[in-house]
């Protein structure tokens, strides 16, 4: 009878040591689910931008709409609120489009940008959402700008050896910047309440397929 208490006392140690364990284990997948799925639906609406902002029947203010209610709805507090929030309440969504001219020769034009949005800063635990500016676009420094020009040379010169006129191309590059918020909160750890999410889609257009569109 004694044994069988002991070993009943044991049990009880072991689980009570292994529990904060098994409750952070549990807590990290659950944390790590959400997020996956914020990620998920980031490069979902960045796809989906992409697809719209290369027609030549639609505008980038169509293309940042189509985007941001690709996400659909999500409960905040007792509110039924779009997933991607540009505006209140608690705005979490930034979209830049880039437009980059090549013209057939290789002549790189100036870039046009439509910008809508915020962004999330995290600065010594400080957290503040300020309105998205190109500032923060990685276009210049992610996107190779020089390859698409020298395959736009490429395929013009052999267009015209085909006897086909060269045609001018733009690069269109979708950036989507999402603050996702952890379900709880992990600040006292250290741990900033905001993940900052990117996602970035690019594709090259020629000048007559988006007027054909």
């Amino acid at each position: 009878m004694m044994r069988r208490r002991k070993q009943s006392g044991q049990s009880i140690v072991e689980f009570a040591i292994v529990l904060p364990f098994l409750v952070l284990l549990i807590i990290g997948m659950v944390e790590t689910a959400f997020a996956l799925r914020s990620y998920l639906y980031v490069n979902t609406a960045c796809r989906e931008g992409i697809r719209f902002a290369a027609r030549g029947r639609y505008t980038d203010v169509d293309a940042a709409r189509w985007m941001l209610a690709s996400g659909g709805y999500t409960r905040l507090g007792q509110q039924q609120v779009p997933f991607f929030r540009t505006t209140e309440p608690e705005p979490n969504t930034g979209i830049i489009i880039t437009r980059i001219p090549i013209q057939a020769n290789g002549t790189i034009g100036q870039q046009i940008r439509y910008i809508t949005g915020t962004i999330t800063l995290i600065e010594g635990g400080n957290i503040s959402t300020v309105p998205i500016s190109q500032n923060y676009s990685r276009v210049s420094t992610e996107v190779n700008i020089e390859r698409h020009r020298n395959e736009t040379i490429a395929i013009n010169q052999q267009r015209v050896a085909q006897g086909y006129e060269a045609l001018d191309n733009q690069v269109v590059v979708v950036e989507v910047f999402y603050a996702h918020r952890t379900i709880w909160n992990y600040e006292p750890l250290g741990f900033p309440r905001v993940l900052n999410l990117y996602a970035r889609s690019v594709m090259r257009v020629v000048s007559d397929a988006r007027q054909t569109q």
